[in-house]
């Protein structure tokens, strides 16, 4: 690891404690009523990682878990903060680099909305196939990470790995209920309610309703505003009823909304060229003054100086119903589901300068999703397991009127022109058909050796349309003339763009074979080969129109582990070496003008995982997990950047044979991708007195160096190494608990990206995150 921080290194090393396990330490209910099976020890956990309920030290392939409770310990309130739990896990909040990413890779292709995602997300069997519905952790059972493609068990093709999450189901017991309150630093305040309740003695209500929000944190000198704040609130309805012994009906709907204060992207300069800040440059006198604003340009910059007001909220809702039929000893399941993401009207700015270069205003932006699942699951403990189904999906992006973007480029020394970058409203509707059918299973050669294996046949269509429509609130344009004494203003005219249309579709077959070794009880030993499949796409770019086809992307997944258990399974030691092979690879492509999606060579990830957890006593326990990845790209063709330009690089580094300079990229590393991550903590846990119980736990999270862009040695994060602690006094019955916590309890400053600014020439920006301010905070919670 290079490059550290003093400070967080320093205070990595000085705790014996580190982050959230990798293996969650309770057992939590099977995500699939008809699948129950009960742990044999409190220390396990059942997951549902290959579709049927199973202890996690017995499913032959890389996934790791952790609880509500350890989720909680951490103090983080966002499901994108799983990233400090899971070491393999990464979050990109870059436009280039948006979503989660597993093992280094997941979302490069840029501002298209129509591509599927790389890392799939499930959330109570249905697959998401955009946005976030889990704005609060307060209703979740647990999360896994299924590593490497698992296009064979869930829905969508998910060619990098799922995030499954399960939340609570209703209990048909009992009444039962909860209330959760915090307050922490930037007036953080978390609230959240559940109440369960039993309709007779075969079917359960559930409600769980929350109210998160906390203030800005990025400091905007020039509008005199603070940046970054959030309010999310919501809630969802669950009904468990099973009329029979053999059919049980789950029916969920959700709704929750998030209104952003300030704009989407939260920069602040990092690096700024001689010639930026020179008299007369861009960022230099008389048009800015840095010194009478109060601002240092480095990478712990927390003050920006962009002038453009910025505002969004998003609403995301959606509905399914889950039918489990026995049918004698298998089980017939059907999910049905529909899911809308509403985009309010928001208005953005991306020059980072106090004077109006460019800007950009949306109305509002629709999304939307139907999906319908069938499958029969074979009954556990027979020669050959197997699940078979059948999926399909809609999905329609781009319902809404577009974006309309200008750009001035005679500024800061005129307002004229101004230019309609985008042609007017720049509208893109994308609607992508998926069928596929699947099997996957286990055949027992023995009671020790097993094989293991599956198939997925999908057909994708995709059907995008472009085109532009003039923007009515752009200035018309006013030619030069004796009235205004030749000074031409307004907008330069423009034309727009006629309806286009782009179709693409594919057919693939992908899967799985393998085999695991199962010895004894405690030690699990296995090996698989999977080919993952990211489906095709058209995209057309944002300011001219282009439109790309783009090619299904390949991987091909080789892992080998085991999962072991020692001294009467108070350690655990999991471990896996991994090989990716990425062909066809769908990321951005600068082509000197406007990044476009399209098929880019190829990239591959190679290393490994280790994961112990250590539990000396039942109120004591360790946990360590480090994951190595190397992600590259192994052909990546793209223009030369500006960095190699400015400097001279590009006469010796790229190639202009072909009348654009181009650069080759093989063997830089992916974006945000850090070679080195490891998660470790511990939790303690007392009895005081016979009414009391005290608990403590302290996670940390460290991360390696990253780069964001290849090419250009300023778009680069240094390592880190971030604390948190939770601390409580509760009843023994855990009736109620009072606590405190701490997030980055050494504020260790970093950020979520570095990238070049845009229409400068030598201009970085740091992308500030909520992540990098220490937060102290206090809670109360109490159970019925």
């Amino acid at each position: 690891m290079t490059r550290f921080n003093r400070s967080a290194l320093l205070g990595g090393l000085c705790l014996a404690a580190f982050s959230t396990p990798a293996f969650a330490q309770d057992a939590a209910p099977p995500q699939d009523a008809a699948a129950a099976v009960a742990p044999t020890d409190a220390s396990e956990i059942i997951v549902t990682a290959t579709r049927r309920a199973e202890r996690l030290q017995d499913v032959p392939i890389a996934v790791s878990a952790v609880t509500s409770q350890q989720l909680a310990a951490t103090g983080f309130k966002d499901l994108t903060n799983i990233q400090y739990s899971f070491p393999s896990v990464q979050f990109g909040q870059t436009p280039n680099d948006a979503g989660f990413r597993i093992r280094g890779v997941g979302t490069l292709g840029g501002f298209t909305s129509s591509s599927e995602l790389p890392v799939g997300l499930v959330v109570d069997n249905v697959v998401i196939g955009f946005g976030n519905p889990v704005q609060s952790l307060g209703d979740l059972e647990r999360i896994e990470v299924l590593k490497g493609p698992q296009g064979t068990q869930f829905g969508k093709n998910a060619s990098s790995g799922v995030i499954n999450i399960t939340t609570k189901r209703p209990d048909m017991d009992k009444v039962s209920g909860s209330l959760f309150g915090s307050y922490g630093s930037l007036n953080e305040r978390d609230i959240h309610g559940s109440v369960n309740l039993p309709l007779g003695k075969n079917a359960a209500l559930a409600i769980y309703a929350f109210d998160r929000e906390f203030d800005g944190y990025v400091d905007n000198v020039v509008r005199n505003e603070k940046w970054g704040g959030q309010h999310n609130y919501g809630g969802r309805a669950k009904l468990l009823w099973e009329p029979s012994d053999a059919l049980s009906i789950y029916v969920i709907g959700d709704y929750s909304k998030t209104k952003t204060k300030g704009p989407g992207q939260l920069w602040t300069l990092n690096h700024l060229d001689a010639n930026l800040t020179a008299p007369g440059g861009l960022v230099g006198l008389p048009f800015v003054n840095l010194a009478a604003l109060g601002v240092t340009v480095d990478e712990h910059n927390d003050k920006s100086i962009d002038d453009g007001a910025g505002y969004s909220s998003v609403e995301y809702y959606g509905a399914s119903l889950q039918a489990d039929l026995k049918l004698g000893d298998y089980t017939l399941t059907s999910i049905t589901a529909f899911r809308e993401q509403k985009e309010g009207a928001f208005a953005f700015s991306i020059d980072g300068l106090p004077y109006e270069k460019f800007y950009a205003r949306d109305p509002g932006q629709t999304r939307r999703s139907y999906s319908q699942e069938l499958r029969v699951t074979s009954p556990s403990g027979r020669a050959l397991e197997f699940i078979a189904g059948a999926f399909a999906s809609r999905q329609e992006t781009g319902i809404g009127l577009g974006q309309s973007a200008i750009l001035r480029p005679a500024m800061p020394y005129s307002t004229f022109p101004t230019v309609s970058i985008t042609a007017g409203y720049n509208h893109t509707d994308t609607t992508t058909n998926s069928i596929a059918g699947y099997l996957d299973g286990k055949f027992h050669v023995s009671d020790t050796f097993a094989l293991l294996g599956g198939l997925r046949l999908t057909h994708d269509s995709v059907t995008s349309h472009n085109y532009s429509t003039v923007d009515p609130d752009l200035a018309p344009f006013v030619p030069p003339m004796p009235s205004n004494g030749f000074t031409p203003s307004g907008t330069v005219p423009y034309a727009t763009r006629d309806l286009t249309t782009g179709k693409t579709k594919a057919t693939k077959l992908s899967g799985r074979a393998g085999a695991e070794f199962k010895p004894s009880r405690d030690l699990l030993f296995y090996a698989t080969y999977a080919r993952g499949y990211l489906g095709p796409t058209v995209t057309f770019s944002g300011l001219t129109g282009t439109r790309s086809n783009v090619k299904p992307q390949q991987v091909d997944d080789v892992t080998v582990g085991a999962k072991m258990q020692f001294l009467d399974r108070a350690l655990t030691v999991n471990v896996n070496a991994f090989w990716d092979k990425y062909k066809q690879l769908q990321t951005s492509v600068f082509n000197g003008q406007e990044f476009l999606t399209e098929n880019a060579g190829a990239a591959e990830a190679k290393g490994f995982e280790v994961e112990l957890v250590m539990r000396p006593t039942r109120s004591l326990s360790f946990n360590v997990s480090y994951t190595y990845s190397d992600a590259k790209f192994t052909d990546y063709l793209t223009a030369c950047t500006d960095y190699q330009n400015r400097t001279g690089l590009a006469a010796t580094v790229c190639d202009s044979s072909s009348g654009t300079s181009l650069y080759q990229a093989g063997g830089e590393a992916l974006p945000g991708a850090p070679k080195h991550a490891v998660t470790a903590g511990v939790t303690y846990e007392q009895p005081v007195g016979d009414a009391l119980k005290f608990d403590f736990a302290m996670n940390s999270s460290l991360r390696s160096d990253v780069s964001y862009a290849v090419g250009d040695p300023f778009q680069h994060q240094d390592g880190y190494v971030i604390v948190n602690g939770n601390i409580g006094l509760g009843s023994i019955n855990d009736r109620w608990r009072v606590g405190a916590f701490v997030r980055n309890l050494f504020k260790q400053d970093f950020n979520a990206a570095v990238i070049s600014l845009p229409f400068t020439n030598g201009g970085y920006v740091n992308w500030r995150t909520r992540e990098a301010e220490r937060t102290f905070g206090v809670s109360l919670e109490t159970k019925f």
